[in-house]
């Protein structure tokens, strides 16, 4: 009867030890698969795929120059040297002018006042391609044809008036008073064809309290986290540059008080004989290097 036993109880943990040395090794596999422990049989780590590129992607480059109001650069040094005729339409550029904005195109060989506004040391020309995207420090964006992004250009108001001439023979004068603003250009890029982009510019004055608002997008509407805004769609215009080329915007030099080119570039107390210009270059149109998981 104890043989018997004994038998039985060799025969049990036999079983035991057989049972647990088989679920250790699929655990032992299962966590070499998971990246929990090394294992001879799964040597190689499994990749995300990378992240693809949208074929319509577009680079811009956005730089911000201040200089005072009597710098000799910020008039006919440079003005003489931009392209205002050609960069938009007459009818938009007379809107733009009345209302102290002024909007030029330059090529992607600056004029030598724009370079020194910039601080280029070196002229373009003479410069590698592959070096050429180095030169502007500032804000470099990757934008989606007719996907918006905002440009702040002012600092933020705590009160403001904005007069603006319109169009209108029975409104010819619009007189807006705003609190807690901020001025802000809401540009989309359109691809047009290989190297050429048509950027669209909507001066827009943001103000109020930020709160979810029900916003308008490209997905339909979806709720924000925003401020009120007031688009001037009056004031809106297009500039067609190739790759290199840049959109240089600013105000005018007889820049009309509480107009959208003085809240747009000039400060307020300490910073009222500042002003600011606005360069947008378009930087690449080619596909760019992506972010790979590791």
């Amino acid at each position: 009867m104890k043989l018997v036993s004994l038998k039985f109880c060799l025969l049990f943990l036999t079983l035991a030890w057989l049972a647990l040395l088989i679920t250790g090794c699929a655990l032992m596999r299962e966590g070499a698969v998971l990246g929990l422990g090394k294992y001879t049989e799964t040597n190689t780590v499994n990749k995300l795929p990378s992240i693809p590129v949208s074929q319509d992607a577009m680079q811009v480059e956005i730089v911000f120059v201040e200089r005072p109001v009597t710098d000799p650069l910020l008039g006919s040094a440079l003005w003489n040297e931009v392209d205002e005729i050609g960069a938009i339409q007459l009818t938009d550029q007379e809107k733009l002018n009345q209302n102290g904005l002024r909007v030029g195109h330059v090529s992607s060989v600056p004029p030598m006042a724009l370079q020194t506004l910039l601080g280029l040391k070196s002229h373009f020309g003479g410069i590698k391609k592959e070096e050429e995207s180095l030169l502007l420090s500032g804000r470099r964006l990757m934008l989606r044809s007719g996907v918006p992004t905002d440009i702040q250009t002012s600092e933020l108001f705590d009160k403001c008036t904005l007069n603006l001439i319109t169009d209108d023979d029975e409104e010819p004068l619009e007189v807006k008073d705003f609190e807690q603003a901020r001025c802000v250009f809401r540009v989309k890029a359109h691809k047009m064809q290989d190297g050429w982009a048509r950027l669209e510019f909507t001066p827009e004055v943001h103000y109020g309290a930020q709160q979810l608002r029900r916003t308008a997008t490209n997905i339909g509407w979806q709720l924000e986290n925003r401020q009120n805004t007031s688009p001037l769609y009056n004031q809106k215009f297009e500039v067609t540059l190739n790759v290199g080329e840049m959109a240089i915007i600013t105000a005018t030099d007889d820049v009309p008080a509480n107009s959208a080119g003085r809240l747009f570039f000039r400060g307020e107390g300490s910073k009222e004989d500042i002003q600011k210009i606005l360069v947008v270059r378009l930087a690449n149109m080619s596909k760019m290097d992506v972010t790979r998981s590791k």
